[in-house]
Order: structure tokens, then C-alpha cells, then sequence
């Protein structure tokens, strides 16, 4: 999601394009097509991934918001402030909160005063005085390497929304992002699976699937990374979208696929790719059901101190 430039053409797809063959109407079977995989994964992921035990898989953090109050803070940040890609939305802890069984991150047309600000700021991020939008991101405490992660979601599709579920270290190099699903509302009925590595972000290596998913923001789906040490494999209700070997992207000695990241979900509104933004719209609403995430070996957790 942080990088500067709009999905590019894929580069690697996985054996599924989301669509079925329908002469009367394609787009009603390509919809009914995914409510029926989305229907019958969500059973199958009642015991966790498949092979879990023989595989070496062990559940470290899991979350029902069907249950829970709130989300875990020992585990999250909720994030303050803006961040990247000259989005509108300032993030705030207040539009995080758990509501009808779901964790609910939901972006605003309202004011907010930018805590940073400086007339003498070095760039956007500062000088902007204030945002005349909210809205919700939160981040794991500690980063990844390697794991199985887990997200049943539903997200908005309005003019202007950009939703994203992903994995990154946005501090210090090599830079690498691993993106379980992003949308956006000027470009509805798909999604996009995303992986950028690379020494820095001018000199990135990227592979991308785009899904179609007619009527997206109607239902949940279950987006799942299965990270490995020699494979990265991203699905959608049960279905692979994209996956690579991380030794792709090592090169020069830098193996940047193979290092710590953080897991984030945020819902962003406008900017560079999230595009002009519908306030009749809104209040725009990402809503998680689930997180699950399992170790694999090496070691999934390292500090992020």
C-alpha cells in the first residue's frame, strides 16, 4: 500500500482469476461463484489451516470479534497521525472500536487537528495544519518473519475508500511489503494482491494479482499468507491469487522477503491511489471478523525494539 505508484501489470499471477464461465449472466455467477467458495472455506477454516499439525503450524494470536470487546492492545497500536501517499484521512484511536461482532475501522468526514504540525515542516506530513477526514489503523506491536496469517473481512467499496490488510517495515532497508488484499472504490468489484522488494523503494522488484470480486463489499471473505521460508502463497476463500519464492527477490545479498514485518490494517481515504472521495459515501466501514496467525519455522515473532 505505501508505494508511490498505482498496481502495475502482474507479473505473477496464482491459478485463479475469480471468474466462471456463464452465458445468461457472468456477473451474477462470478458473485454467486465467490459466496459459495466464501461459504464453504469458512467451515474448512473452523479447524485452522489445513495439514496445521502435520505441517508444524502452532497458533500464536488469535482474535473473534464476534466475542472480544475490543481488539488486543498488547498486540496493536492504534495509529495517530498521517502517514503516506498524501491520503486525507487522519488516523485516530477513536475510529477503532468493536461493533456487531466486528472489529470496525471506519473512515469520516470530519475535522481533526494534525498533532504535528509545523509552519517549518520538511514535508506534507507536518505542514498540513489539519485533515477534514478520520480514520482507523492499527499495527502489530512486534514484526513477523515467516507465519500463517489470517483475516476474515468485509471491505468498503466507496469513491475515494482504500482498504488494505498487508505486511511491511517501513523503517529502515531493504524495503519489502507483502499486501493480503487492497481495493479501491473508484475501481470496484476487484482487488489486488500485491508483493514490492526491493534495496529501497526507487529500485523495487514487484509481483501483483488482480481479482475480480463482484458485490465485494456485500460479504466477508477469508484472506490468508502462508509465509515461508521458499514460498509466499496469498488466497482468497481457499483460492490461491498469487504466489513467488522470497529467493526472487534476493539479490546483491539482499534478501529482503526473509526479514521482520509489521502487520497492518487500515483503511485509508484519497490519495495518490485511493482517488476523489465520495462523502455521500460515507461513513466507510472495514469490518474484521477474525484474525488468526500460526507460527511456521524459524521462529514467526521478534521484537520490534
Amino acid at each position: 500500500m505505501p508505494s508511490p505508484v498505482a498496481p502495475v501489470t502482474p507479473s505473477r499471477r496464482g491459478d485463479f482469476d475469480g471468474t466462471i464461465a456463464a452465458e445468461a449472466n457472468p456477473r451474477a455467477a462470478v458473485l454467486w461463484s465467490w459466496r459459495l467458495a466464501a461459504a464453504a472455506f469458512a467451515l474448512a477454516a473452523l479447524a485452522g489451516p489445513v495439514g496445521a499439525a502435520s505441517s508444524g503450524l502452532r497458533l500464536v494470536h488469535a482474535e473473534d470479534f464476534s466475542t472480544a470487546k475490543d481488539f488486543d492492545p498488547a498486540f496493536w497500536i492504534a495509529e495517530t497521525g498521517f502517514f503516506r501517499n498524501r491520503e486525507a484521512q487522519y488516523y485516530r484511536p477513536e475510529n477503532v472500536g468493536v461493533q456487531d461482532g466486528a472489529l470496525v475501522l471506519e473512515g469520516r468526514r470530519e475535522s481533526a487537528l494534525n498533532a504535528d504540525y509545523s509552519a517549518d515542516g520538511a514535508d506534507w506530513l507536518t505542514t498540513t495544519r489539519s485533515a477534514e477526514y478520520t480514520s482507523g489503523s492499527i499495527v502489530s506491536r512486534d514484526a513477523f518473519t515467516f507465519g500463517v496469517f489470517e483475516v476474515v473481512a468485509r471491505l468498503p467499496q466507496g469513491a475515494g475508500d482504500w482498504p488494505a490488510i498487508w505486511l511491511v517495515n517501513e523503517q529502515g532497508l531493504p524495503y519489502r511489503e507483502i499486501d493480503l488484499v487492497e481495493a479501491v472504490g473508484n475501481l470496484p468489484g476487484r482487488t489486488w494482491t500485491t508483493i514490492h522488494a526491493g534495496p529501497d523503494q526507487r529500485s523495487l522488484k514487484t509481483w501483483q494479482a488482480e481479482t475480480p470480486m463482484p458485490g465485494l463489499e456485500r460479504d466477508f471473505h477469508t484472506y490468508r499468507l502462508e509465509w515461508r521460508k521458499d514460498s509466499i502463497a496469498v488466497a482468497i476463500d481457499g483460492r490461491d491469487v498469487l504466489t513467488m519464492n522470497p529467493e526472487e527477490a534476493h539479490r546483491d545479498g539482499v534478501d529482503p522477503l526473509r526479514a521482520p514485518m509489521h502487520l497492518r490494517v487500515n483503511l485509508a481515504l484519497g490519495g495518490s491511489w485511493g482517488g476523489r472521495i465520495d462523502d455521500d459515501a460515507l461513513p466507510a466501514r472495514l469490518e474484521v471478523r477474525s484474525i488468526k496467525i500460526w507460527s511456521v519455522e524459524p521462529q514467526t515473532s521478534t521484537s520490534s525494539d
